[in-house]
């Protein structure tokens, strides 16, 4: 029994644990791997956000232009000042007014001939959204997993002096309007170039995900 219990005691203290080279090891290792799957994060975030801009929001400026090259008209432009038609300021009311209007951004896509024509009215297509129903938005999950849902509509812009038509961007976050202010202009500062800020100062980036109202200016 003795015997045992001395054969017992020996093989535990043959017994040795992690040496500090193979912890450090382990670390490393699992630095790697966290390292990768925040970058892999990273790179599908890119990806989306240049999706979004050729296939959503540049995709509005395409169809915005192709509409006038067809039909002499704005798009979007459908209150003359006093009742429903044409005086080349956009607004986005379906002829209602001169604010955005939900009936207004669906009849960017139908509108109500012959006071106003949408999209598919002349035969051009409406850009992709991934909401079905509403092909003036599109749904973008942010860095802390929130989703955004992005609208579009256009409208006159009159603010600090100004008299153009301006694609607007609505609940845009600050990671997002950082990324096509680079794509569109090469910078992201949010006041120069033709997509801005709509208040005409910096982009909020209290966090990554503050969201903002962008403007992009239409020209031809």
């Amino acid at each position: 029994m003795m015997q045992k219990i001395r054969n017992a005691m020996g093989n535990l203290k043959e017994e040795k644990g992690f040496t500090l080279v193979e912890m450090a090891l382990v670390l490393v290792i699992i630095g790697i791997i966290i390292g990768a799957i925040v970058k892999g994060k990273d790179l599908v975030r890119s990806a989306e956000q240049k999706r979004i801009y050729s296939k959503f929001v540049n995709g509005w400026r395409l169809a915005y232009l192709n509409f006038y090259d067809r039909t002499g008209r704005i798009l979007g432009d459908t209150w003359n000042g006093t009742v429903a038609g044409q005086d080349g300021q956009a607004d986005t009311s379906n002829g209602t007014g001169v604010a955005p209007t939900a009936a207004g951004q669906a009849a960017l896509s139908n509108g109500t001939p012959p006071t106003f024509m949408g999209l598919k009215d002349v035969g051009l297509d409406v850009p992709h959204s991934n909401v079905p129903t509403a092909p003036f938005q599109y749904n973008y999950v942010n860095s802390v997993g929130n989703t955004n849902t992005l609208d579009i509509a256009f409208t006159w812009d009159t603010t600090g002096g100004n008299t153009r038509n301006v694609m607007v961007i609505n609940n845009i976050p600050a990671e997002l309007a950082l990324a096509l202010d680079t794509m569109i202009d090469g910078s992201a500062d949010g006041t120069d170039g033709d997509f801005i800020r709509s208040t005409g100062a910096a982009w909020d980036v209290t966090t990554p995900v503050t969201v903002n109202t962008a403007y992009w200016i239409m020209q031809f």
